[in-house]
């Protein structure tokens, strides 16, 4: 049972790891960039500035917290220490949602930068009264967003979404109405977002 337990434990902390937002999302960018762009030169330069701004500075910014001791881990398990990385990582969203339209990138590449600045500011909302699920959101809003972009093809991807919430609740991290807060919003955000640029 207790070797069981630790398994279990284990392969939570695992998925949990991997399917960190901040991490998942930067293949998820490139792939995107890839796909909607027609040139390198264009998909380079797309890539980069989604990866430096919504994935890398705000990882950088949350390292940088853990080694001052500001917070435990990457994952951020208290309410009350997210607040000011949440501000920091809106900031660098909303920073690189603005580079992008300088740099001419296509609809596809902004429709999922004001998904992650909106879902961005929400989620920070929320998080000032309660404690919402950003690896739910997180993995939801990709899973989505594959969706629309590449179609039904792209559809087994959103069997992650229950993958994570397991790793979540298996760490007593999040309560299912947490979760399923993340996942609703996700959805909502998302779908409205892709509706605005025609993509659905």
């Amino acid at each position: 049972m207790v070797s069981r337990a630790l398994n279990r434990e284990r392969a939570a902390n695992r998925i949990s790891d991997i399917f960190n937002p901040y991490y998942s999302s930067a293949p998820f960018f490139w792939l995107v960039a890839a796909s909607a762009t027609p040139n390198a030169a264009t998909f380079l330069l797309n890539a980069v500035i989604l990866t430096a701004f919504f994935s890398v500075l705000p990882l950088w910014d949350i390292m940088r917290r853990i080694r001052r001791g500001l917070v435990r881990d990457a994952h951020i398990n208290s309410r009350e220490d997210r607040l000011k990385p949440f501000l920091f990582s809106l900031a660098c969203a909303v920073a690189g949602l603005v580079a992008l339209y300088v740099a001419g990138a296509p609809d596809e590449v902004l429709a999922v930068a004001w998904t992650v600045v909106a879902l961005g500011a929400t989620i920070t909302v929320v998080t000032t009264v309660w404690k919402i699920s950003l690896h739910a959101a997180g993995i939801t809003s990709i899973a989505a967003m594959l969706y629309f972009i590449f179609g039904v093809a792209a559809a087994p991807v959103a069997l992650l979404v229950p993958v994570v919430g397991w790793a979540r609740l298996a760490l007593r991290k999040h309560t299912p109405s947490q979760l399923a807060a993340g996942i609703l919003v996700a959805l909502v955000i998302t779908a409205g977002v892709f509706s605005l640029f025609g993509l659905i």
